[in-house]
């Protein structure tokens, strides 16, 4: 079966799938899941068995996206997260026009903030926990930032939560539409979480990031907040960024005005209800 997903700035098509999965994405994707019909998509992604003999034999398969095949093969159990990573591997690959980031993105009060950081720093539970708790989740994944207004784009796809997180996000958040968790991925357990309705979603509009924050969750640690200059908010950003080369002058230009315009620093916490109530003091 072939179906359609519009994340807001990007639509994909993904063919090849069983219907236990479309209902799992239908599930975090609601309408904006929809029969694939004649049209553009900007993505393109085909689920594609190994071989004919592993069809009936431990059978793997393997997605491809705008042909070429970036994955090892997976089994059945492991499509969701799968697709996920292949749509975040798209863009990342392919969409040029914005600058992108390794970061998560939350607004309050028609105010932005950056969360860029590495796979593990808690950047995804971070942005869950304060989307859910009064906040619009842009994203837990990645910023999208038109080079020419800064202005960062919302997007339609759910929070990624890996091992710990899970149990954390199923704390903090007691009715928060979780998936099915997906166990014994090369990332670890996942599970993915849906924050908002379509309606909910269609308020969002694109909004300049005012600060940006380094996040580092360090167990039994109190809130500790380090200023950063706009020089090491630069470099610090630089190692985040997915298409900074290859946007040459126009990434460039885009990056240095974040890294002058925003207020940056470094922040270590382990009670979230703490910094949370910290970052809504920024953004009043």
């Amino acid at each position: 079966m072939t179906i359609a997903i519009d994340s807001g700035p990007y639509t994909f098509s993904i063919k090849g799938l069983s219907a236990p999965v479309i209902s799992e994405l239908s599930n975090l994707y609601s309408e904006r899941l929809t029969p694939e019909t004649d049209g553009f998509y900007d993505f393109s992604l085909s689920i594609e068995n190994t071989s004919p003999l592993r069809r009936f034999f431990r059978r793997q398969r393997i997605i491809s996206v705008e042909g070429v095949k970036p994955f090892n093969p997976i089994s059945d159990q492991h499509l969701l997260p799968s697709i996920e990573w292949a749509m975040n591997w798209a863009v990342a690959a392919y969409q040029h026009t914005k600058l992108s980031l390794h970061s998560s993105v939350v607004v309050k009060n028609d105010k932005a903030i950056l969360f860029p950081a590495s796979s593990g720093s808690g950047k995804s539970t971070l942005a869950t926990y304060l989307g859910y708790s009064g906040w619009q989740m842009f994203s837990d994944e990645m910023a999208l930032i038109d080079p020419n207004t800064l202005e960062v784009s919302p997007l339609y796809r759910p929070a990624s939560l890996k091992n710990k997180s899970i149990d954390v996000i199923s704390t903090l958040c007691e009715n928060v539409n979780l998936s099915n968790i997906t166990r014994g991925t090369h990332k670890g357990d996942i599970a993915h979480a849906r924050l908002y309705s379509c309606g909910q979603f269609s308020q969002f509009v694109p909004t300049r990031p005012q600060f940006v924050v380094f996040p580092r969750y360090v167990p039994h640690k109190e809130t500790t907040i380090r200023m950063m200059s706009s020089v090491e908010a630069f470099a610090m950003l630089l190692r985040n960024a997915f298409n900074y080369n290859i946007m040459g002058k126009q990434g460039f230009s885009a990056l240095s005005e974040i890294s002058s315009s925003c207020h940056a620093m470094h922040i270590e916490y382990s009670d979230a209800h703490d910094l949370n109530d910290y970052l809504s003091g920024l953004v009043k």
